[in-house]
């Protein structure tokens, strides 16, 4: 049986041996085909490159196969140096040619699937390319269009270029024209406006003329009754210069023996309005009569400038305190007097006399034993002349903030007065721009607080004369 065994395995050995012997042969063939397959792989690679590299999926696989087949070679080279195992390599070579065959037989069956796949891209291709041939020519014609568009839109847009810069001249044709009617409507209305204030004029011009034509022949119905007309050869006048003014100048003269005081006012134009307007003020300054009042002795009425005759006086207050300090005592009686005469303008009947021009230079000076007294005086030719003459005869150092406006009142006399009570206590000349410094240099704390009163900006704040009066007898009585 040992021997049976052994013959078996010989025969069996032999078998091998030769099957062994084929192999080589078959692994030869095997290692040709798939050069060949190798081969084929690449130029079917080479054209699938050629077809856009659509192919990149097949190219995966061969290199799948190769690298299989690589593993193959490694295996069979194991199987060469393992013959004690050769019938196990035997199965697995004879396992690995059904696994190669069957990889082969892939390969056939991939490589038709490439190729069918090479002849799709290839019509794909084709298709693509017709494609892209319709989508050139569509796109030239685009193109085409999109240039026509373009040259539409440009001139569209120059048309509206030149339709909208014809609206922007319209608009300011339309503006201009507006403007010119707004102008015109306007200037109509200036113009109505005009007429009625011209008739409105007119109108007040004809009732100034009647009251004018009833003033004069009131002023002359006046005028032959009037007793304040002096003929002017009655008048001696002097070379004795007492005063020079923006009115005139001052001398001394004589009037029926007595020693006075003539004010020759500068040379005016003599037009009936300022006859009248002078003969109006001569009556009234007539018809004042009172202790502290320059007494008015008449005037000339003549084709001459005027002449205006008054009671002579010692001296005026200007001249006094460039002379000297006044004393308490002294600025309470001549402020006082003038603070009465001023009073009695004020409440002269039917219409209040408004001096206008309180200073130092037009209070004059009496002496009532060792006692200056005081007296107002130009309160008659305060209206005619600042009527008459360019500039205003106020001084405007003593005028009231008020004094260039048309709101004028009583009041104006008020701060005027405050103004020279303070430059009788301080000595000074006034100075506008030095007011509120100038006060503070009053030390009476009594007259520094009257002059304050006095010198209210608004008008209605100001202390009448009557209550100044009052004021200043206490101020004696508490002396």
């Amino acid at each position: 049986m040992q021997d049976l065994r052994e013959e078996s395995l010989k025969r069996q050995l032999r078998e091998l041996q030769k099957q062994e012997g084929n192999w080589p042969e078959q692994m030869r063939k095997m290692r040709q085909r798939e050069e060949n397959s190798q081969r084929q792989l690449r130029e079917m690679q080479q054209r699938e490159e050629n077809s856009q590299r659509q192919l990149t999926e097949m190219q995966k696989s061969v290199e799948y196969s190769q690298r299989q087949l690589t593993e193959m070679q490694h295996r069979e080279e194991n199987s060469i140096k393992q013959l004690e195992e050769m019938q196990h390599r035997a199965e697995n070579s004879q396992r690995q040619l059904w696994e190669m065959q069957e990889r082969e037989e892939n390969s056939q069956r991939q490589l038709r699937e490439i190729q069918q796949r090479e002849e799709n891209s290839q019509r794909q291709l084709r298709e693509m390319q017709q494609r892209e041939e319709n989508l050139q020519r569509q796109l030239r014609e685009m193109q085409q269009r999109e240039e026509n568009s373009q040259r539409q839109l440009r001139e569209m847009q120059q048309r509206e270029e030149n339709s909208q810069r014809q609206l922007r001249e319209m608009q300011q044709r339309e503006e201009n024209s507006q403007r010119q009617l707004r102008e015109m409507q306007q200037r109509e209305e200036n113009l109505q406006r005009q007429l009625r204030e011209i008739q409105q004029r007119e109108e007040n011009l004809q009732r100034q003329l009647r009251e004018m034509q009833q003033r004069e022949e009131n002023s002359q119905r006046q005028l032959r009754d009037c007793d304040w007309i002096i003929a002017r050869h009655e008048i001696q006048m002097t070379d004795k210069c007492l005063g020079r003014g923006g009115w005139g100048s001052v001398y001394e003269g004589v009037y029926c023996g007595c020693a006075v005081a003539v004010k020759q006012i500068h040379d005016l134009i003599l037009s009936p309005h300022n006859i009248r307007l002078f003969n109006r003020e001569m009556e009234i300054a007539s018809k004042c009569h009172h202790p502290h009042l320059l007494q008015f002795i008449g005037a000339t009425n003549d084709e001459e400038s005027p002449l205006f005759v008054t009671e002579l006086m010692e001296n005026n207050l200007r001249t006094l305190l460039e002379q000297r300090q006044l004393s308490e005592r002294e600025i309470c009686a001549i402020s006082l007097d003038v603070a009465r005469g001023l009073n009695y303008l004020h409440h002269k009947k039917p219409v209040p006399i408004i001096h206008r021009d309180v200073s130092s230079a037009n209070v004059l000076l009496w002496r009532q034993g060792d006692q200056w007294r005081g007296k107002v005086s130009d309160y008659g030719t305060c209206n005619f002349m600042q009527q008459t003459m360019t500039e205003a005869p106020g001084a405007m150092i003593y005028s009231a903030p008020e004094a260039l406006t048309h709101n004028q009142t009583v009041k104006i006399d008020v701060y005027s007065f405050g103004v020279l009570l303070c430059e009788m206590c301080i000595r000074e000349l006034p100075d506008p721009d030095r007011r509120e410094v100038q006060v503070s240099r009053v030390r009476n704390t009594e007259f520094r607080g009257l002059v304050r009163r006095c010198l209210q900006k608004t008008p209605s704040m100001r202390p009448t004369m009557q209550e100044i009066i009052d004021e200043e007898k206490n101020f004696i009585l508490s002396s």
